[in-house]
């Protein structure tokens, strides 16, 4: 719903009026000062949140009463938008956007509000006074900076107001009975330490205001249901597994048959996983699944086409200079997409309206068969992308930078499954391997994009196999982590399979995690690195379960 007046607004929402005339007096007296303050912003969140932990068919935490909290998150730059106190203080690990954050009454008190809004901004101004005089002293004594864009993007601002949701309601006796119920499944298997089943809601009202206009009033609400099945090998290596499912509403969770059908498996596998062997490090062909191959790109290829990394001189700036550039084979595209919820009947998590700068969320085509055409933009400009595209995200109390959003990677390709298997066997064959891998499961992984270390990722897998050349029927194997450089890795992808899926999860950064997605089909790769897992020097449990 848009409103084209500022009243309407107000009239459905105080909270508006509130921030909206705190920050104004503010603005009004920082802006007339020697070194100006020429923008600031405040976003207002209030979480509501519940859920219930249920641990061997026992409930371990109840869903008890509603919790409620509300954040203030406020910014304030000063000097002007090509030169700032957010420029890079180069040498010295500085710079970059400071925030203030705190909890706020969750009545929404106007003079409470004001009180943090008045005492917020005082210290950022102050704060960024003394950042802005050390960023034209280093600026003075460093070498010429390669990237000359502004620091800071100018942008249409826009006014969106969604009616509020209302209070969170959870019906705490069917949840709680399913979560005894879908725990008490792992209560079975005394090969298991830990068997837990988690539901969680949680719902969301973002209002963001700034001195350029921008008044956004946005809700969002998601349900989460997870399984947790652990066990300790023999040698003591800690062997998790999980399975998690996204919904928007509790009718798109999964029923009672489907939920307790996923717990006997997954405990049957912590079971199996409990006595594979533990694999060597070792290079060579391999499968990735669809759920892994999202993983792996969200990994190696999304951080890097973040673009407000790329403002940095301490970035590796990997695919910086690769604009219409060949830098994924020519049957991949990569879209990343905040504007959907779903995409080919399958949830997405990394979905928004407007992102955490009051921007509104952009289709973005990245790659295009094999060729880079465009970076994921916040209000943080780089050379030939000087405006945002609506990825600009942050974690409550956190100042929002170029993030990722769902993440769609597609191929014109469309290898069945058996003629996947088919290439992998005869590629291990030429390299004189007598098995290749198999990664079907991953729980995630991380990345360096840094200048300082090696640009290398690590993918952790929970299900990997073995596949034999000879024949030998499959062998699942544990201890095994997916690791390498990039542009490496890039050119090893070799084929991919008809076969997609997701994988929604949350992604951590320099501004906290953000919910994501990644929808990609299964791939073949030529040659893979993997390297043991560190594991535990502790004695498994003597004592049986009780």
């Amino acid at each position: 719903m848009f409103f084209s007046g500022i009243v309407s607004m107000y009239g459905q929402d105080p909270v508006f009026e509130t921030m909206k005339s705190e920050l104004d007096r503010n603005f009004t007296i920082l802006n007339k000062e020697q070194i100006p303050a020429y923008y600031i912003f405040l976003r207002l969140e209030d979480i509501q949140s519940a859920g219930c932990v249920g641990r061997m068919g026992r409930l371990q935490s109840p869903v008890g009463e509603i919790a409620t909290t509300s954040y203030l998150t406020s910014a304030v730059r000063v000097g002007d938008y090509a030169l700032d106190n957010t420029h890079e203080l180069r040498d010295s690990y500085g710079g970059g956007l400071s925030v203030g954050q705190e909890q706020v009454a969750a009545d929404k008190n106007p003079q409470l509000i004001k009180n943090a809004i008045w005492g917020q901004l005082d210290n950022l101004y102050k704060q960024g006074i003394q950042t802005y005089e050390q960023v034209k002293a280093n600026m003075a004594v460093k070498v010429e900076q390669e990237d000359k864009s502004p620091d800071f993007s100018k942008e249409k601002a826009d006014k969106y107001y969604e009616a509020p949701l209302g209070d969170l309601k959870i019906d705490a006796k069917i949840w709680e009975d399913k979560i005894r119920k879908y725990s008490a499944v792992f209560d079975k298997n005394n090969d298991l330490l830990e068997g837990i089943a988690i539901f969680q809601a949680v719902s969301s009202r973002t209002y963001i205001v700034d001195t350029e206009g921008r008044e956004i009033a946005q809700n969002s609400i998601s349900y989460q249901l997870m399984l947790i099945a652990s066990a300790t090998a023999d040698d003591g290596m800690e062997l998790p597994l999980y399975k998690t499912w996204f919904a928007y509403s509790p009718e798109e969770l999964p029923s009672d048959e489907e939920v307790l059908k996923e717990a006997e498996i997954l405990s049957e596998k912590v079971s199996t996983l409990k006595k594979a062997p533990v694999v060597e490090s070792f290079t060579g062909p391999a499968l990735l699944s669809a759920e892994a191959a999202g993983v792996f790109f969200h990994e190696i290829f999304g951080h890097r086409v973040e673009g407000s990394r790329m403002k940095q001189e301490s970035d590796a700036q990997t695919f910086k200079k690769k604009i219409n550039e060949l830098v994924l084979p020519k049957h991949i595209s990569v879209t990343f997409d905040p504007t959907i919820k779903s995409y080919k009947d399958n949830t997405l998590s990394g979905s928004y309206v407007y992102d955490d700068e009051g921007i509104k969320s952009q289709r973005v085509e990245i790659v295009k068969n094999g060729v880079l055409k465009n970076f994921l933009m916040c209000r943080t400009p780089i050379e030939g992308f000087l405006h945002s595209n609506g990825h600009g995200r942050a974690q409550i109390g956190e100042a929002p930078i170029s993030r990722q959003s769902n993440m769609i990677v597609e191929s014109t390709q469309k290898y069945s499954d058996e003629e996947l298997r088919k290439m992998l066997i005869k590629e291990a064959k030429s390299q004189g391997k007598t098995y290749a891998y198999y990664f079907k499961e991953v729980s995630g992984g991380f990345t360096n994009t840094d200048r300082f270390s090696p640009n290398s990722f690590n993918v952790s897998p929970l299900i990997v196999y073995r596949i034999y050349t000879d024949g030998r029927p499959d062998e699942l194997v544990r201890g095994v982590d997916l690791v390498g450089t990039p542009l490496a890795m890039f050119s090893q992808l070799e084929a991919c399979g008809g076969a997609y899926a997701v994988f929604n999860g949350t992604c951590g950064a320099e501004s906290g995690g953000v919910p994501v997605s990644c929808f990609a089909p299964c791939f073949f790769v030529k040659r893979i690195e993997t390297q043991k897992v560190a594991k535990s020097q502790e004695q498994p449990p003597i004592l049986p379960k009780p």
